[in-house]
C-alpha cells in the first residue's frame, strides 16, 4: 500500500460561531492511497494560523507520497529529522501530528480494527471526558455558571471554567467559583483554568481558596517560562496542578517533569501526536504524575484520537470536550463513539479512528478569514 494523494480542508471560524462564543478555523486532513483505503487528521489551529500550518503539511505532503502509510514511526522519524532538521517548532508540530493523525486512521481500517487495538493493551473501555465552558466573549461570570449549569443538566460531571480572565482580581475569581460551587452542588468536579493570569503570590492565595472549596484541579496558573515559581506551587498545594497545552515537544514536557512543576501533564493531540502522548504518558508515571489530553479542535478526527490514545494511558486524568464545537463538527462529520454515563465515551468497535468526515460538505465552505478580534486580557 502506498500514498497517493493529500488534501487538506479548512473550516472557517465563521463555521463555529455561536452566540456563545466567536469560532474557530478546523484543519482536516485525508489521505489517500493507491488501494482505496483513506485517512482523515485534524492538525491543531492556534488563533488566525491556519493557512501557516496548511503549507507546512503540504510541504511534508510531498516527501511521502509513494511511500506506505502504516510505517508511522519511519514517518514521524522522517519528518522530524530529514524534513525538519531536528528544528521543529510548535506549528510544524501541528502539521505532523495531523498528518500521523490520518496514518493511524488508515493503519486500523487496513487491519480492520479500531487505532487503540494497534496502540497496545487497553486501561479502560469508557473515556472519561470534561466539558470546557470557556467562552472568548468578555461574559459575566453568572453567564458562565448558567452555561455550567447547562452542561451538568446534560450528563456531564466535571466542566472546566476560566474566572481570572480579562482582568479580574483573584479575589472576585474565587468568589465566583465559590457561587458556582454551591450552584452545581457537590456531585459536579469543577476544574479551574487560570490561563497563566496569575502570578506566583496570586497562584499560591488562588490555591489554598480553591482547596477549601474542594476544588482539586488548577491548570496553567503563571507563565511556563518560570518553572521554578511553577514548581513550588506545585510542591505547596494538594491540587493537581495542570499545564502543558503550549507544548509539543518530548524534552519540553521532560523538563516539566524534571522540575516536578507539574503533577498532570497536558498535550494537545492535534499538536503532539498520538505515539508522542503516549510516550509522555510513560514518562509521567515514572515521576507518579498524569496526562489530560488537550483538545481545543473538532468534534471530529481530533476528539476521535484523543479517546484511542486516552484508551491505552494508564495515568490519564480525562479528555477535553468542546461543547459549543459539536454543531459545527457534526455539519461535516460522524462521531461513532457513543456517550456512556456522565456524558464518557464508550469504546467504538469501527476500524480507524470511528469518524467519518463528509468531503462534499467539507468543499462547499468558502474560506473568509474571519475579522481581528481582541485578544483575552490576561
Amino acid at each position: 500500500m502506498k500514498i497517493s494523494g493529500f488534501k487538506t480542508f479548512i473550516v472557517p471560524a465563521g463555521i463555529s460561531d455561536s452566540d456563545w462564543a466567536w469560532g474557530k478555523a478546523f484543519l482536516l486532513i485525508k489521505i489517500q492511497t493507491d488501494t482505496g483505503l483513506i485517512g482523515w487528521g485534524e492538525a491543531f489551529v492556534p488563533h488566525d494560523c491556519e493557512h501557516a500550518i496548511d503549507a507546512m503539511i503540504k510541504a511534508i505532503a510531498r516527501y511521502t507520497e509513494g511511500t506506505d502509510p502504516r510505517k508511522i514511526t519511519e514517518f514521524r522519524h522522517n519528518a522530524l529529522n530529514s524534513f525538519a532538521n531536528q528544528q521543529v517548532g510548535f506549528h510544524l508540530s501541528c502539521a505532523i501530528a495531523g498528518i500521523e493523525m490520518a496514518l493511524w486512521d488508515i493503519a486500523g481500517k487496513d487491519k480492520e480494527k479500531p487505532v487503540y487495538q494497534l496502540l497496545g493493551g487497553l486501561c479502560r473501555e469508557e473515556i472519561p471526558v470534561y466539558a470546557n465552558c470557556h467562552s472568548n466573549k468578555n461574559r459575566p461570570f453568572d453567564d458562565i455558571t448558567a452555561y455550567a449549569k447547562r452542561q451538568v443538566a446534560d450528563g456531564f460531571l466535571r466542566v472546566k471554567v476560566y474566572p481570572f480572565l480579562n482582568g479580574q482580581a483573584v479575589e472576585q475569581g474565587l468568589a465566583d467559583i465559590e457561587i458556582l460551587r454551591r450552584t452545581l452542588g457537590p456531585n459536579c468536579e469543577i476544574l479551574v483554568d487560570a490561563w497563566r493570569a496569575l502570578d506566583y503570590d496570586s497562584a499560591l492565595l488562588a490555591c489554598r481558596e480553591l482547596e477549601t472549596l474542594g476544588i482539586e484541579w488548577l491548570e496553567d496558573p503563571i507563565p511556563l517560562d518560570d518553572l521554578e515559581s511553577l514548581s513550588g506551587i506545585t510542591s505547596s498545594t494538594t491540587l493537581d496542578i495542570v499545564t502543558g497545552e503550549t507544548l509539543s515537544q518530548e524534552d519540553q514536557f521532560g523538563q516539566l517533569l524534571e522540575k516536578a512543576a507539574a503533577n498532570v501533564l497536558n498535550p494537545d493531540i492535534a499538536s503532539c501526536g498520538l505515539m508522542q502522548i503516549q510516550s509522555i504518558a510513560h514518562a509521567a508515571a515514572s515521576r507518579s504524575a498524569k496526562v489530560a489530553i488537550h483538545n481545543f479542535n473538532s468534534i471530529g478526527p481530533a476528539l476521535a484520537a484523543s479517546m484511542h490514545t486516552a484508551a491505552v494511558i494508564p495515568n490519564l486524568a480525562g479528555v477535553e470536550y468542546f461543547p459549543r464545537f459539536s454543531c459545527a463538527s457534526e455539519q461535516f462529520c460522524t462521531l461513532h463513539w457513543q456517550h456512556g454515563a456522565d456524558r464518557s465515551f464508550n469504546l467504538s468497535n469501527v476500524p480507524g479512528l470511528g469518524v467519518t468526515v463528509d468531503e462534499s460538505r467539507l468543499s462547499r465552505y468558502e474560506y473568509r478569514p474571519g475579522p481581528a478580534r481582541p485578544w483575552p486580557q490576561r
